[in-house]
């Protein structure tokens, strides 16, 4: 459910009128810095008291929709996760994302393949490095970086950018212990 636009903020306002402007040039290669950069504008500029911020810390939904461009289909969505909240390693395919914190803390792993990637099925992952997300912290995940989230200390509002609608296109989860790999279809 998107934000209710009687209450959303001019800082909100401000930051998707930002991304449209930097989306002029969605062939730029530093677009997902450029992102990054914008959020955590928006992430310094954005009081807990701010109506449409507010409204996400009080209903606190684990997935929430801000935001979904009709012209060029990005996505804003904001999450409010519990502490222990988390996620097995996946990618997003050919897709790029941006997660912020604005409260509480989440650890982004970032895991690298260590083996020859010719077998689809299994994978061998070794966490490269762990990225802490305290407030206003914001990382990029580039196409093709197996990543995972864990939700350390609560709670735990994060913003998460997606460069197109992650449920159109196939993406890869990853168990870490079994090495297995599975494929999230797309879904119609």
């Amino acid at each position: 459910m998107a934000l209710d636009p009687a209450t959303t903020s001019t800082t909100f306002d401000r930051y998707i009128e930002e991304l449209r402007a930097l989306w002029k040039d969605s062939n730029d290669a530093n677009l997902p810095f450029k992102v990054k950069a914008a959020m955590e504008r928006m992430l310094a500029s954005t009081s807990p008291d701010d109506p449409w911020m507010a409204e996400i810390i009080r209903d606190a939904q684990p997935s929430r929709e801000l935001y979904r461009d009709p012209e060029y289909g990005f996505i804003q969505m904001g999450h409010v996760h519990p502490q222990g909240h988390g996620n097995l390693p996946h990618d997003h395919g050919p897709c790029w994302v941006v997660y912020g914190a604005y409260q509480g803390l989440t650890e982004i792993s970032l895991y690298e393949r260590t083996d020859d990637g010719k077998n689809a099925e299994k994978a061998d992952l070794h966490t490269r490095e762990v990225h802490k997300l305290g407030p206003g912290v914001v990382y990029p995940y580039l196409t093709g970086q197996i990543h995972s989230t864990h939700a350390a200390e609560t709670p735990a509002v994060v913003f998460r950018f997606l460069s197109a609608d992650l449920n159109k296109i196939l993406r890869r989860r990853y168990n870490a212990e079994t090495g297995e790999v599975s494929l999230i279809e797309p879904q119609p």
